[in-house]
């Protein structure tokens, strides 16, 4: 429905609930009215806000993306401009030229090594880089160590340089002395 539609329709009959599907809007090069409930749709799929103010993590959460950390999420807008929209930014669903939003990977990993919080823009890195990222060195006296949710245990010792494929949520890894330990 076009603004100049829900304008006749508002005046001729009470209106109890308008979903304004802000993709038409945008195509029509029309600012959304405001104070209604909005029709958006997120990756390919379409959800229904009540208000016209939210967060990028409402629109996440609502499409059922999570944990939200593990998506960026964009705003497109219908002359074909992204805009990226942080976890806390807020959004306004009645803004003019606002089309859709799109879903994509995250941009950072982040992992952990021993203790210490680590993120990397890569989408793989080998143990050796981690350890080298981590500060841990040399290298060639340390070898990596996995420790999954479950708690099992993947050992990368003499596999260096093996690519691991960064995933969210984070990782989590032990660096593990290499050689022998001194015995007094």
């Amino acid at each position: 429905m076009n603004e100049q539609d829900f304008n006749e329709e508002a005046q001729g009959a009470k209106i109890d609930i308008l979903i304004i599907d802000i993709e038409v809007f945008a195509r029509e090069n029309k600012k959304p009215p405001v104070g209604h409930k909005y029709r958006v749709k997120i990756g390919h799929e379409y959800f229904v806000f009540d208000h016209h103010i939210v967060t990028g993590k409402q629109l996440l959460e609502k499409a059922c993306l999570e944990p939200v950390e593990c998506h960026t999420l964009y705003k497109y807008f219908h002359k074909g401009d992204f805009r990226r929209i942080g976890l806390h930014d807020e959004v306004d669903l009645a803004a003019h030229g606002v089309e859709h939003f799109v879903v994509k990977p995250p941009e950072v990993y982040h992992y952990m090594v021993d203790t210490a919080p680590e993120s990397t823009e890569e989408k793989e890195l080998t143990p050796n880089q981690i350890l080298m990222l981590a500060d841990i060195t040399p290298i060639e006296d340390y070898y990596l160590v996995e420790i999954l949710p479950d708690g099992q245990q993947i050992s990368f010792k003499g596999k260096g340089n093996e690519p691991i494929k960064m995933r969210c949520p984070g990782l989590k890894f032990v660096s593990a002395f290499n050689g022998e330990t001194p015995v007094s």
